[in-house]
């Protein structure tokens, strides 16, 4: 979630006959080269600048042993059937609890809250559109609501805001300062989305991982290890999440 790193292609690298995409970022502030692998996020490397290819090789044969375990454990998080219960059809999940859909026939194709149901009208074929369009607001609203509470707290203005669905990463503060988050953090409990938008906050104010950075969440949120654990359980779930309008 640091805000110092940036993007560059995808690097293929072979793995006991298969072809893997590694998701390279390169560091301006990194003294050395970091791999990491997980059920939150794919095969990652994180580089200093100016690493070619051959290089990045190089560092994943060196190791490739523990990758290929962190590989295998990934997936075997990943085949397990979800222990939160997003795949329930009928329903949409914001907070961490469900809120039955009810299709209506007719209409705009445009999904509302109506008490303690979600209303989507429109054709059935229209719903999954209709809801994920109602995610992607409920995010907004409530991602900008955190934001602009937390801020306060650590004397900053507000930031540009982006939300998209983004699967590597949670959240991201680019060196300009401008944030963005996955629209699905709305699925999980509040704590979990307050953890998330006070990281990036805290990046506005450390832009690494270092000791003052982890100091100043401790000070914003002592809490904080809770929230990245279930994170760290929940979060391929989360991911994978697909709306499903109608029972089955």
């Amino acid at each position: 979630m640091s805000s110092s790193l940036r993007e560059r292609p995808a690097h293929r690298w072979r793995l006991n006959g298969r072809t893997l995409d590694v998701h390279v970022r390169e560091s301006a502030q990194a003294k050395g080269i970091r791999i990491r692998v997980g059920p939150q996020y794919p095969l990652e490397i994180v580089v200093p600048a100016g690493i070619g290819r051959a290089e990045i090789d190089h560092a994943l044969d060196q190791k490739r042993d523990w990758i290929t375990r962190k590989v295998a454990a990934s997936e075997a998080v990943l085949a397990k059937v979800g222990e939160l219960g997003l795949d329930r059809p009928g329903v949409v999940w914001l907070e961490g609890e469900a809120l039955p859909i009810r299709l209506t026939s007719g209409g705009r194709s445009i999904a509302r809250r109506a008490g303690e149901v979600l209303e989507v009208g429109g054709t059935p074929a229209a719903a999954r559109t209709a809801i994920e369009r109602w995610y992607r607001r409920q995010a907004r609203q409530r991602i900008r609501a955190a934001l602009d509470d937390h801020a306060g707290r650590l004397g900053l203005a507000g930031r540009s805001m982006a939300i998209r669905d983004q699967r590597t990463r949670w959240a991201s503060c680019s060196p300009l300062g401008n944030l963005s988050f996955s629209w699905r953090l709305v699925l999980a409990p509040r704590e979990v989305l307050n953890y998330v938008v006070i990281h990036e906050l805290c990046h506005l104010r450390v832009p690494n991982h270092g000791k003052d950075f982890w100091r100043l969440l401790d000070q914003m949120l002592p809490g904080w290890r809770e929230a990245s654990a279930w994170l760290r359980d929940h979060g391929a779930e989360l991911r994978g999440y697909q709306v499903c309008p109608t029972s089955k």
